[in-house]
């Protein structure tokens, strides 16, 4: 895939009204727009191709609000409004919105409930709630969080094709807090093939009617191009 291939849709998708994407577009806006901050943030010269902080900080916030919507909206699957609290969690590490942050961790606290023997119930094994758990670890500092969090980023030889790119936001959300060296060397290359197999499925089929997804795919690639972890 042509390295300009990035910008190119960069520069598309800088013209996507947020209000008319739906919310797993949005998540995907939200994670492709992560990226590009990210990038930025550590190579200023960068600004000239996508923007200046303060222009890619303005979208994300403008993301994260119609976001925060749809993980109060209860006609959506559980498992999905998970997602979207997770992603208001990692935005909030970009820019400081106490009024988000509140409600993703309202909603959290009324998702991991306590049952009568007072141990913590998690509504599933999924790569959402995996992420959930690390988030709510950044911000208590409860180990029980990062212990579950862990018995389910430990499972990821058991995903599904078609959540793999769930499972590389889980785990690479894990890895970012764990010190088990072990897991990081054997994800490594499970990381690469995972992202080739997305590469090359976007390369057969275009990205016509997925460019959000594309954008947050193609968002990881080159953030790892440019020497940076997920």
């Amino acid at each position: 895939m042509k390295n300009d291939f990035f910008h190119d849709l960069y520069m598309t998708i800088r013209d996507v009204r947020v209000r008319d994407c739906s919310a797993m577009s949005l998540s995907h806006l939200l994670h492709g727009y992560l990226s590009v901050y990210a990038m930025v943030r550590v190579s200023p010269i960068l600004e000239r191709e996508y923007g200046t902080l303060q222009e890619i900080h303005g979208r994300l916030r403008e993301i994260a609000k119609e976001l925060s919507k749809a993980m109060k909206d209860t006609s959506i699957e559980l498992d999905e409004r998970i997602g979207y609290v997770a992603d208001l969690m990692d935005a909030y590490q970009t820019y400081s919105d106490m009024d988000l942050l509140n409600e993703a961790l309202d909603v959290t606290y009324r998702i991991l409930t306590v049952d009568e023997k007072g141990e913590i119930v998690i509504p599933g094994r999924t790569p959402n709630v995996c992420r959930l758990l690390c988030s709510w670890y950044y911000f208590t500092g409860e180990e029980w969080c990062l212990e579950m969090a862990e018995g389910i980023a430990g499972d990821y030889d058991n995903l599904e094709q078609k959540q793999a790119w769930q499972w590389l936001r889980a785990v690479s959300c894990f890895k970012n807090l764990s010190e088990d060296m072990i897991f990081w060397e054997r994800w490594k290359q499970e990381e690469k093939e995972i992202l080739s197999n997305i590469i090359g499925s976007i390369e057969n089929t275009g990205i016509v009617g997925r460019e959000t997804f594309c954008f947050e795919i193609l968002g990881m690639l080159e953030l790892k191009g440019k020497g940076f972890e997920l």
